[in-house]
């Protein structure tokens, strides 16, 4: 008789997401070529929060072309993350890039690290465990159209759903790819699964 394995996930806390936001501004600013980065990370203690990839990927002065452009993809987990802690008030449509660097959320963040970690609030628990489901359905529908099935495209628009033609693959796996995490899914940030 087979035992079945409890896999206990808990949904990662506030001051876990902020670091994180503070993460990827650092990966996705580099992936932009921005010159403060550096000197930013260092003087906030941001190396602390970053992963073994992302440590890699800035200490790097010549990472290649691919690296540069997968982090600059991180910008759309960065989206869940903001909205996981209320920088925004919608998530943003999965049928195009939403740039966030800008966003006031984020320059305060970056303005006073410490303070953005210690005052960071998330959304309930409820709010952030039906986006992760909407995302990973969207996700779903996503992979299905790539292997050809369409099982997806003959199944009735639920609120809130775009036609699969109008969905950006890359924004719907890197969107679903933050909040997975954020619910708890996977050891660490380089080590999220993303199957469907």
């Amino acid at each position: 008789m087979e035992e079945s394995e409890d896999i206990e996930i808990s949904i990662r806390s506030s001051h876990e997401i902020a670091g994180r936001v503070l993460a990827l501004v650092a990966v996705v600013a580099k992936s932009q070529k921005q010159n403060w980065v550096r000197d930013w990370v260092e003087r906030n203690e941001i190396t602390n929060l970053l992963s073994a990839a992302e440590k890699d990927f800035l200490a790097d002065e010549n990472p290649e072309q691919q690296q540069v452009v997968n982090f600059s993809w991180r910008a759309e987990a960065l989206v869940s993350l903001v909205w996981s802690l209320g920088g925004i008030s919608e998530m943003p449509a999965l049928s195009e890039q939403h740039w966030l660097l800008e966003n006031e959320f984020i320059t305060a963040a970056m303005n006073d690290p410490k303070s953005f970690i210690a005052k960071s609030e998330r959304r309930p628990d409820n709010e952030l465990e039906n986006m992760e489901g909407f995302l990973y359905h969207q996700h779903w529908r996503v992979r299905d159209n790539q292997l050809g099935l369409n099982v997806g495209a003959k199944m009735p628009l639920e609120e809130g759903e775009l036609p699969i033609e109008e969905l950006n693959s890359s924004v719907v796996y890197e969107r679903r790819y933050g909040l997975s995490w954020i619910v708890g899914c996977g050891e660490d940030w380089d080590e999220v699964p993303t199957d469907t």
